[in-house]
């Protein structure tokens, strides 16, 4: 029995997301579409289900680099389960240092520390934003409710790193997003 249930779940689909993610966003006077979901689950235990958001409006990114600081931006991540804020902080700097050199971290230090002491507890079902727009920052909000934003664009790339780029905590999440971020092209 036990074999079967394993076998059960290995065969769901990764890659599924929350249906509940709406088409757009609004962001002061800015929307944007989604353009990608992706599942990061541990065999049938969901973790996190993310969205993508950008402007269509905008020309894509010169390098194909979403975390061009040109380029607006918007993610939301629902939780599957319950994650204190103090392991939300210790697991944002441990990614950040495992791939990220001294020199950058140093550099950017004010503003990932800024951003880990804007993170808080989250519950099953919570949602967090993250969203850049050039014009006015990188932007986290807690179930709607904006907890703060960083103005210096240097920062929120290696934030955003997170889950765009070289530090994402799930690389697998990361890649179904960006793949379907440039086919969407």
């Amino acid at each position: 029995m036990k074999y079967w249930l394993l076998l059960v779940a290995l065969s769901l689909p990764f890659g599924a997301a929350a249906q509940s993610f709406p088409e757009q966003v609004a962001v002061g006077e800015h929307s944007l579409e989604r353009v990608g979901q992706a599942r990061y689950s541990i065999l049938w235990k969901r973790i996190t289900d993310v969205a993508l958001y950008v402007d269509r409006q905008q020309a894509m990114p010169d390098d194909g680099d979403i975390l061009d600081p040109d380029y607006r931006k918007y993610l939301t991540i629902e939780y599957g389960l319950s994650v204190s804020a103090e392991r939300f902080r210790k697991m944002t700097r441990e990614q950040l240092a495992e791939h990220w050199s001294e020199d950058v971290l140093a550099a950017n230090r004010e503003a990932i520390d800024t951003f880990c002491n804007w993170l808080g507890a989250v519950e099953a079902g919570d949602r967090y934003a993250v969203y850049w727009l050039p014009d006015s920052g990188l932007t986290l909000a807690l179930n709607g409710v904006a907890q703060g934003t960083l103005k210096d664009p240097a920062g929120a790339a290696v934030v955003l790193s997170i889950w765009l780029g070289k530090a994402a905590i799930s690389e697998s999440q990361r890649d179904e997003l960006l793949a379907q971020w440039q086919q969407g092209r």
